[in-house]
């Protein structure tokens, strides 16, 4: 049996200490909408507030950003990539919202994708976080079990075409996702090995409007 209960519609935060006693995972802001302007107002209000609830998840129990619009009508492709990267770091439920029946294959796969799948219940089960936001480009983190860590880069801006962005390994997960060195894998939006890196490197990504490109850094201990 799963217990859940609905938090949003308090006037304060919450007492989660108490709540973890007799839910599995509980809402903390209102119902998603099949659109881009939801699945945002959800993302800002967790980054916002991130400092009382990511402490909150763990095994056992876990913060709800509501279901998943994936293969509706509302989202674009990049949109969609956006929701299912951001809410694996989030350690959410990976509950659905649309109609098995007229699902597209793109939408169907990217569901089922098995890597981001993998982040989003991964046993160490430590939600991640909101790193910075800089220039309409946001970079969250979350760490992983046996040393490894998921990285979203998410670009905000919602006009023009692709933006570069490129990041310090140095810098993530508190100095030591990359340290001394890390294979990097992009898992969304295509799986892509991008090869061995050390600490004192930097990865370049690019990324869609309102897309988002989820890396997944494993340690080696191994350099060159």
């Amino acid at each position: 049996m799963v217990v859940t209960v609905t938090l949003w519609n308090s006037w304060q935060m919450p007492n989660y200490t108490e709540i973890r006693q007799y839910c599995n995972h509980w809402r903390n802001f209102g119902d998603i909408y099949d659109s881009w302007q939801s699945v945002k107002s959800i993302l800002d209000w967790t980054s916002s507030n991130q400092r009382t609830v990511v402490s909150a998840a763990g095994p056992g129990g876990w913060n709800d950003p509501d279901m998943l619009v994936i293969g509706n009508f509302g989202l674009s492709w990049d949109q969609q990539i956006t929701q299912m990267a951001l809410w694996a770091i989030m350690a959410a439920p990976l509950f659905m919202s649309n109609d098995l029946r007229h699902i597209s294959l793109q939408a169907k796969t990217l569901l089922q994708n098995k890597d981001v799948i993998a982040i989003n219940q991964d046993p160490l089960g430590k939600q991640g976080y909101l790193l910075r936001k800089e220039d309409n480009i946001e970079v969250w983190e979350r760490p992983l079990s046996e040393l490894a860590w998921a990285v979203a880069v998410v670009n905000l801006q919602e006009i023009g075409g692709p933006r570069s962005y490129t990041i310090s390994l140095a810098s993530l997960g508190q100095g030591v996702a990359c340290n001394p060195a890390c294979h990097i894998t992009e898992l969304l939006p295509v799986k892509t090995k991008l090869g061995f890196y050390e600490w004192t490197s930097f990865v370049k990504t690019r990324i869609n409007p309102t897309g988002t490109v989820l890396l997944q850094l494993k340690i080696s201990q191994t350099t060159f």
